[in-house]
């Protein structure tokens, strides 16, 4: 796995990071105000760093697609959120999505030094 696609696996850390962190201010505002604004932050600046190799369409549907299934996990361990069985498969549709965009990119006519294969 190359240097940007660490990177990017790091933005994505950091926005699920965000977005609990946001739904812990929703419960407690006084405890961690900014946390949310700093963390969006540093993921937004992780990412740009990722899209210097990463196709766009890729680098974000990676970002937004595993974000959102990273969310919805820590929404389920942390906050006892129901993943239904309609939930997990949309859940696991975003990720074949991913896939599918990934490898039409990867098997197109860009550059493909950032591709996952």
């Amino acid at each position: 796995m190359s240097f940007h696609w660490l990177i990017l696996l790091a933005a994505i850390a950091v926005e699920i990071a965000a977005t609990t962190a946001l739904k812990s201010v929703v419960s407690a505002p006084w405890l961690i105000t900014l946390a949310p604004l700093i963390l969006i932050g540093l993921s937004f600046a992780l990412l740009s760093v990722a899209l210097r190799v990463i196709p766009l369409a890729v680098a974000y549907a990676v970002w937004e697609g595993l974000g959102i299934v990273g969310i919805a996990a820590t929404g389920h361990l942390m906050f006892g959120e129901h993943l239904t069985p309609g939930r997990i498969l949309a859940l696991a549709a975003i990720i074949a999505g991913i896939v599918l965009l990934e490898r039409g990119v990867a098997h197109g006519t860009e550059e493909n030094d950032g591709r996952l294969a």
